[in-house]
């Protein structure tokens, strides 16, 4: 273990605090053990490692489950040598045994296109202000630290606040008491507070500094009205003056209203990045996502639909039967003769989790094809949606 916190250090860093991390997570969280990590020895010396974190998602309410590939690094003189594929040939392996619906990570440009990830839910969206452009707001609200009891009311918040997200984490409790205990979330320290009125929790954010670039970062918040948004502003701006910050960065969704306010007051927001997607078995999916896809048709004028939809992605085709609105079987077929509907199955991915609508999709990707026969169809099934994940660890 201690070769493994080392490879962390030489690979990201001494002072990224990625070696803290992974012993947060051997330490403290409640479903990862040692089998979750992967490594390649080289006479008895740790030169490649990435591993698996457990997650919970849910897409239209239906809880799918997540492997997030976190901590992938080689030693520089062992790079080029095919070493993370082979770790990702196991990793894959292991992952589809387990029976993990979809696999996902934050990770560097273009480098996970090849083993078959594609860019499908928004990530690192920031909405930045100068301090001393908010303005003086008369705080009407109570605002104290956060402590452990205020975890259950905090679950309730957050879960209400996620029911604006087609695409979302679960947070369980269990990995609530680890960002407790640790008083970390991902690899960075924070602070938890909340927001009372009358003597009740309304409202509760995370932050954490940077004193070295004088950034103060509000990592999480649940939904706040205009009222409330004002007295964090103001404790924000007084705890920035304290510690001699000079921006305030929201690291949370541009859906929340949070980020509309900053931006009303003149924040600045940049272009964001994005998950990376691997669905493990499309068909093994599409059954997970039946409820979804026949309340879909239900409400639509498919309600009665009887055909076999053949999605085929040019390798092979998922056959979706669907009798009076309700579907019968999803199976895998090794073939690609119907072509009503042709997808690149890496931008399917964007389709199918609310990324990009079918007509957006067309228009970039050549060999995204759907006849006029079924566009509407696909349009009812994938409707373009918000989502956001909050950090699950």
């Amino acid at each position: 273990m201690e070769q493994h916190l080392q490879l962390m250090r030489t690979v990201f860093g001494q002072n990224s605090r990625i070696d803290l991390l992974v012993k947060k997570w051997i330490d403290h969280h409640p479903a990862m053990t040692l089998k979750d990590f992967f490594i390649i020895q080289h006479h008895g010396k740790t030169v490649a490692a990435l591993n698996v974190v457990p997650s919970t998602w849910s897409i239209g309410g239906i809880p799918l489950k997540v492997a997030e590939l976190g901590c992938v690094a080689t030693l520089p003189e062992y790079r080029h040598k095919g070493l993370q594929r082979m770790l990702m040939e196991e990793y894959h392996e292991q992952v589809s045994k387990q029976k993990y619906d979809l696999s996902a990570i934050e990770g560097i440009p273009y480098y996970y296109r090849q083993f078959g990830y594609e860019y499908a839910i928004p990530l690192q969206e920031e909405t930045k202000i100068a301090l001393n452009r908010i303005p003086d707001y008369h705080r009407k609200h109570t605002i104290r630290s956060f402590t452990s009891k205020d975890v259950p009311k905090a679950k309730q918040l957050l879960a209400k606040t996620q029911q604006k997200f087609y695409v979302h984490s679960i947070r369980n409790e269990e990995i609530w008491r680890m960002s407790q205990t640790t008083g970390m979330v991902a690899e960075y320290e924070f602070e938890g507070y909340v927001v009372e009125e009358d003597g009740l929790m309304i409202v509760y954010f995370r932050t954490s500094c940077n004193p070295e670039t004088k950034e103060l970062f509000l990592r999480e918040m649940t939904d706040v009205d205009q009222a409330t948004a004002q007295s964090i502003l103001s404790f924000l701006k007084d705890m920035g003056a304290q510690h001699g910050l000079e921006n305030l960065v929201a690291t949370t969704s541009y859906q929340e209203p949070f980020a509309k306010i900053l931006l009303s007051l003149g924040a600045s927001q940049s272009r964001p990045y994005a998950w990376q997607l691997r669905v493990m078995d499309y068909a093994r999916l599409f059954l997970r996502l039946k409820q979804l896809f026949e309340k879909r048709l239900a409400s639509s004028l498919y309600q009665g639909l009887t055909e076999k939809l053949n999605f085929n992605f040019y390798r092979y085709t998922i056959q979706m039967a669907v009798e009076r609105g309700s579907i019968t079987s999803v199976q895998r077929l090794e073939n690609d003769e119907d072509r009503a509907m042709r997808f690149n199955p890496l931008a399917f991915t964007q389709l199918l989790f609310g990324d990009r609508n079918r007509e957006e999709l067309e228009a970039i990707y050549p060999d995204f094809i759907v006849k006029t026969s079924h566009k509407h169809l696909v349009d009812i099934l994938f409707p373009k949606l918000p989502a956001y994940i909050h950090t699950e660890y």
